[in-house]
């Protein structure tokens, strides 16, 4: 039975393609014009979930936000008005929504969301992540289409996640960077590369090899290419072109020798030293700190001396107050008692969760140049602003585009930037890993971005696991049996 089929697809933003002429499908239980079979209940889970955060948790779930909601509203006007009701009787069968109660009450006490008179603006970015998530399954849906599923989920959470996925029946289609969440539900993978699909029928790690036999292929030929080009661009100089059928022939020939020549993976990855300001000996401590919502204690006379070269992570439910603690350290909260005294050489990089909100308009290049024109490493080296974000994984080519033409990733990789050009000794990286793929993890967070190892900041961050993360963007497909 199909699902979904998608025929000769291209999208672009502005001159920036995406991909170009792309077709592939989706049958029952695999798990890629777009035409949806109509039968077929569609559950999407955004990257960022948004609701009115003036809203309570009770009354988002009331306005309807889910499709058995819809339903229910519709079978109660219809009892009502006595219209239209065996229609709306059927739906109410098909949508299973009798039991709606039975199944938001065990989904909310799952997602440990037990106070409905919140309100969203309250909430932490894992309970809006699990709020929207148990919406999207409230609806019971045939095909589930996650985006980057697994940020700002706690541990729990996401082994929650897992194995659902892993027991359910659903068909699922999913954009990830989480190669270990993609590895244990998902068995076909979508590789989208230049514009181009490439289907993997396997985990994670058959992906890995079969793209690096791929490269590797392309790579012989082309150098193949490249070799026997220069003999023939000496023969295109020399001949006079057009005179025969055949010269034409070879000319036509030369530029596909030309455009294979070309087609070699570009392994940019990130080339980045700063000169930091040296972190005295005197770096943080916190004494007797207290800090509590309600009669919910976040911290009870908390004490702890922050040393230089540490590498310290935060882990704990969402919710339990990860990003007040960042924020108290940083100045931004304050304690209900105790004390936080900072080194007097402390220069703090907060990366926050929640990121900055970037001037949309503007180019990525004005936005690097309202906060340095140039940085300079060490007696000898500088970086102007655009050669700072060529070594930072946006080629020339992206400068002059806005901001609002990236794509989330590469928002987050750009802010990441502005955070470390002001030569921080002290790193806070609140969920550092949301949104960046393999490249920024593996040659930015996960080596030294510093290496001068008496120049390396102090790091302090918010970790939901480790490992690494998916190269690229990545479409992942699931089959649940």
């Amino acid at each position: 039975m199909n699902y979904l089929s998608v025929d000769n697809i291209s999208k672009a933003f502005s001159d920036k393609l995406l991909f170009e002429n792309i077709s592939f499908g989706i049958e029952k239980g695999d798990g890629g014009k777009v035409t949806f079979n109509e039968n077929v209940r569609i559950g999407y889970l955004e990257q960022l979930p948004k609701f009115d955060p003036n809203l309570t948790i009770e009354d988002v779930i009331a306005t309807g936000h889910t499709d058995v909601m819809r339903v229910i509203k519709r079978y109660e006007e219809a009892l009502v008005n006595q219209v239209n009701l065996d229609k709306a009787t059927a739906e109410m069968d098909t949508m299973q929504a009798w039991s709606y109660e039975l199944r938001l009450k065990q989904l909310l006490s799952t997602f440990e969301i037990n106070d409905l008179t919140q309100k969203v603006g309250t909430l932490s970015g894992g309970q809006v992540k699990r709020l929207a998530l148990a919406l999207v399954l409230l609806d019971d849906p045939d095909m589930l289409f996650l985006d980057e599923p697994t940020n700002h989920l706690d541990m729990q959470m996401v082994e929650w996640l897992e194995d659902y996925l892993t027991q359910s029946n659903v068909t699922l289609f999913m954009v990830t960077h989480d190669r270990y969440f993609l590895d244990r539900v998902c068995n076909k993978i979508l590789e989208m590369y230049h514009g181009t699909i490439y289907t993997h029928k396997g985990n994670f790690d058959y992906y890995v090899k079969k793209s690096r036999e791929r490269e590797e292929n392309k790579r012989i030929a082309a150098e193949k290419a490249g070799q026997m080009m220069k003999h023939e661009l000496e023969w295109i100089r020399s001949t006079p072109q057009a005179r025969t059928g055949k010269a034409k022939a070879r000319i036509d020939a030369f530029y596909d020798l030309k455009e294979k020549a070309r087609m070699i993976r570009d392994n940019t990855e990130i080339q980045f030293g700063l000169d930091m300001q040296r972190l005295g000996g005197k770096i943080l401590e916190m004494k007797g700190v207290t800090k509590k919502w309600d009669n919910l204690y976040l911290l009870k006379d908390f004490d702890y001396i922050f040393k230089k070269g540490e590498r310290i992570g935060i882990i704990g439910k969402n919710g339990v107050g990860k990003s007040t603690f960042l924020n108290m350290i940083t100045g931004h909260e304050a304690p209900d008692s105790g004390t936080i005294v900072v080194g007097e050489t402390v220069v703090y990089g907060y990366y926050t969760q929640g990121g900055i909100k970037f001037d949309e308009n503007k180019t990525v290049l004005d936005t690097i140049r309202d906060i340095a024109e140039v940085v300079y490493y060490g007696k000898d080296m500088v970086y102007t602003a655009d050669k700072l974000l060529a070594h930072f994984m946006f080629p020339y080519s992206m400068h002059r585009q806005p901001v609002a033409l990236l794509s989330g990733g590469e928002k987050r990789r750009l802010y990441l930037l502005t955070i470390l050009i002001k030569n921080p000794n002290f790193l806070i990286l609140d969920e550092p890993t949301n949104d960046l793929d393999i490249l920024t993890l593996q040659n930015g967070l996960a080596r030294p971005l510093f290496p001068r190892p008496d120049r390396r900041p102090a790091v302090c961050f918010r970790r939901r696991r480790g490992g690494e993360r998916l190269h690229g963007q990545l479409f992942a497909i699931s089959r649940m049996a």
